[in-house]
């Protein structure tokens, strides 16, 4: 059975930037090519991919009545979700310090953000599930 309860704020959070980071990475990341473009294909796609991992999850958890594994590996789904998210993070904090001779366009600018999002997300869904409540 489904999880009848609305998403958490962490949940949307993820939901969210998974989204906005799917459609983002087809528009110009760098220059003139996208997240999937040659030259930064499969690094630069990895942000959106990783986006759309945990995004997929809770939706299907939560919306499709999917019911998914407890852990992976014996990883739970928040520690996944959090190891993702802190990774999508310091990937982009990554890509804004590289290459700085490259002009980084409207993709990046969301595929960052949508990164920074991810981390907080799942930073939120630790402490939501975990102590029932935030702050």
């Amino acid at each position: 059975m489904a999880d009848r309860q609305p998403p958490t704020p962490g949940e949307i959070v993820i939901m969210a930037a998974g989204a906005v980071m799917l459609i983002f990475s087809f528009l110009h990341f760098a220059g003139d090519t996208s997240a999937w473009g040659t030259g930064f294909f499969p690094i630069a796609t990895l942000l959106p991919l990783y986006g759309v991992v945990m995004a997929l999850q809770i939706v299907l958890t939560k919306f499709a009545n999917v019911k998914l594994p407890d852990s992976i590996v014996s990883f739970t789904w928040e520690q996944v979700h959090l190891a993702l998210g802190v990774m999508a993070a310091l990937m982009a904090i990554g890509w804004l310090l590289t290459d700085v001779s490259v002009d980084k366009q409207i993709g990046f600018w969301f595929e960052f953000l949508g990164g920074i999002a991810l981390a907080v997300g799942a930073i939120l869904l630790q402490r939501e599930r975990h102590t029932g409540a935030i702050g």
